[in-house]
């Protein structure tokens, strides 16, 4: 025995090499067949070695597989229960035996299948002939079965027999010079790139590595490719993808969403007099064209004008379109499917349907709203008709600006997750905002009293973000609340620095009627940043005037310095007055104040402090009489 553990082992006139073999779970050990040296014209397989069987044939073309052209016959014993070796090493065998009783193995005399005979392992002596012959009971030819075998034709009694990926590799049959390979009723293979393939009648399935080598333009079939059939055929990994699928059949169904799996593919076509769909320029609709089904993704027109006629869009019905930029709705549509228009890449205009009344929400566990990441639309306006707008809508995509029609009633969830839009003006026909509606948005216009749930519209845990990161991000936003009648306004700030906790005081502040401003006092205090306590202080500055105690006179007492030179650097003068008349400032303040505005070349605001520290009225002094010459305040 030598260094590796193997053995030289003369059997039957024979030469074999063994192999001692052992599993870690237990202390018995058995051996295996590696190479032959040399084989007698009987090549009779060992079944024991010194008291130990022989269980393994594992020989290739390797180092211990050489062509053993003398052999003729070939002899497998009950005890070998597990063969690997390559087709070829047998080039002139003839017969094959198997000891009877064998449980794992049988045989015809020519080739080698498992004990049922369903599964062919070895074609062997067949594989030699000129021709072979794959029995009907065959239902599945193995890796390897063919490998190196010799024989040009191959005729199969079972025409729904199924092959593994590798079980013709390197055999002269599957090498022969043909655009494809059948087995069967099944397209086995593309051997090279052409530009029209039509599929022959009969055939009834694909292999899955029919278009591993390589990929038709146009590829005319009658049955439907599966999905992983269709990614090959949209070229992934490769240059060179198929452009064009034609469906002969007139009643195969179509599986849209596989078929967008071909990402280049420019049309699609279905056989005259389909029971469900036509299709028009390879665009597919349903077949009393009222319904598109399928715009192609690969399609390069850069405008399209949805037939009149049309009244819905299917689910994804545009989806992954890479080259449309504009898109005409005739006011015929009345109904757009979920992620119609999902990563349109290249769409900067849509003009929709005046007859829409709902755009839809994205899928509960997909996404996919209808713009979703359409990055290139910057804009865009409603229809007068709309009264709902879906969830994640807009999501992701290069929006700006929105024209909110009136009428409009509700928003769902992170229908405006987009970066770039931080501007809106909602309508005063809005019942409600959605969770993370308005995420990115910095300024709103609304009507006071409409708009439910604006707050976490501004404000909510991002989608693809975690709870824990979610708390650090808080929005701030300013909103300028308008009266339905006459032209008041009034601001309410939502400060990005607020504490989670103290939120519901915001929500209940502006979900009522009208603005609590009890409730929206009470988040004063909960304000962390400076800045902002500053700007939040300084609005209720006016709305507050006269009143003696309010959450921010502790505040003010503390900051009033802090407080008069923000107003007078942002020219805030109606505040600052107002700010005076609280008598907050001290005298060494005043006079900070004073020297700052002379500096800064303020004059009016030197003339105002000027006046307040020679007036000196009491605390009480009733409001509206104020500084001399200073107009009254109306709040």
């Amino acid at each position: 025995m030598g260094d590796s553990g193997e053995v030289l082992y003369e059997y039957r006139g024979s030469r074999f090499i063994l192999e001692r073999q052992a599993g870690w779970y237990t202390t018995k050990s058995w051996y295996a067949v590696t190479g032959i040296v040399n084989g007698a014209a009987r090549l009779e397989l060992p079944e024991f070695y010194q008291g130990s069987p022989v269980t393994h044939w594992k020989a290739g073309a390797g180092k211990h597989g050489a062509g053993l052209s003398g052999v003729e016959s070939l002899y497998i014993p009950r005890g070998i229960t597990c063969i690997a070796i390559d087709n070829g090493l047998l080039p002139g065998l003839k017969k094959v035996e198997v000891q009877q009783g064998h449980g794992d193995f049988s045989t015809d005399g020519k080739m080698l299948y498992t004990e049922d005979g369903e599964v062919l392992l070895y074609s062997f002596a067949e594989g030699n002939q000129e021709e072979a012959v794959v029995p009907g009971k065959v239902k599945k030819i193995a890796d390897g079965a063919f490998r190196h075998s010799r024989c040009q034709r191959i005729r199969f009694e079972n025409q729904d027999v199924t092959a593994a990926r590798d079980a013709f590799a390197e055999s002269e049959w599957i090498e022969q010079d043909r655009a494809y390979v059948l087995v069967g009723n099944m397209f086995f293979r593309l051997n090279y790139a052409m530009e029209k393939l039509v599929v022959p009648q009969g055939i009834r399935r694909f292999h899955e590595s029919a278009f591993d080598k390589a990929v038709p333009r146009h590829l005319v079939t009658s049955i439907m490719p599966s999905r992983g059939i269709l990614d090959k055929l949209g070229g992934r990994g490769s240059g060179w993808g198929c452009l064009e699928v034609t469906l002969s059949s007139t009643r195969m169904r179509v599986d849209f969403e596989a078929v967008r799996r071909i990402e280049g593919l420019q049309a699609l076509h279905v056989a005259e007099g389909h029971k469900k769909y036509k299709s028009q320029d390879g665009v597919v609709f349903s077949r009393d064209g009222r319904c598109l089904l399928y715009y192609p993704a690969g399609r390069q027109e850069k405008n399209y004008a949805i037939p009149e006629g049309v009244v819905k869009l299917a689910q994804w019905a545009f989806c992954g379109q890479g080259y449309l930029k504009g898109v005409f709705m005739p006011d015929s549509v009345k109904a757009v499917g979920t992620g119609a228009f999902y990563q349109c890449r290249a769409l900067d205009r849509v003009r929709l349907s005046r007859g829409l009344r709902e755009i839809p929400d994205a899928c509960a566990y997909q996404g996919t709203g209808v713009f979703e990441q359409c990055v290139s639309l910057k804009e865009i306006a409603l229809p007068e008709k709309l009264r709902y707008l879906g969830s994640y809508a807009f999501c992701g995509s290069g929006l700006r600006e929105i024209v909110l029609n009136e009428g409009l009633r509700q928003v769902g969830e992170y229908a405006f997750l987009a970066e770039n839009f931080q501007e809106v003006v909602l309508p005063s026909s809005l019942e409600r905002l959605g969770r993370g509606a308005l995420y990115y948005v910095q300024r709103v216009e609304a009507c006071i009293g409409t708009a439910k749930g604006l707050v976490s519209a501004v404000n909510a845990v991002h989608p693809f973000c975690t709870e824990k990161r979610g708390k650090m991000e808080w929005g701030r936003c300013m909103v300028r609340a308008r009266y339905r009648r006459g032209e008041r306004t009034e601001l309410f700030l939502i400060p990005g620095s607020l504490r989670r906790s103290a939120a519901c005081h915001l929500e209940m502040a502006w979900n009522g009627g009208g603005i609590d401003y009890e409730e929206y006092d009470a988040c004063f205090r909960e304000i962390t940043d400076p800045e902002e306590r500053l700007e939040f202080a300084r609005q209720g500055i006016l709305r507050l005037k006269g009143e003696e105690d309010t959450p921010y006179t502790t505040y003010m007492k503390h900051s009033a310095l802090k407080i008069a030179s923000s107003l007078v650097e942002g020219r805030k003068e109606e505040e600052f007055l107002a700010f005076l008349e609280e008598r907050y400032l001290s005298e060494a303040a005043l006079a900070k104040l004073l020297k700052m505005t002379n500096k800064a070349g303020l004059t009016t605001y030197s003339a105002y402090i000027l006046k307040y520290q020679n007036e000196k009225r009491p605390r009480d002094t009733k409001a509206g009489k104020g500084i001399p010459g200073q107009r009254k305040l109306v709040l």
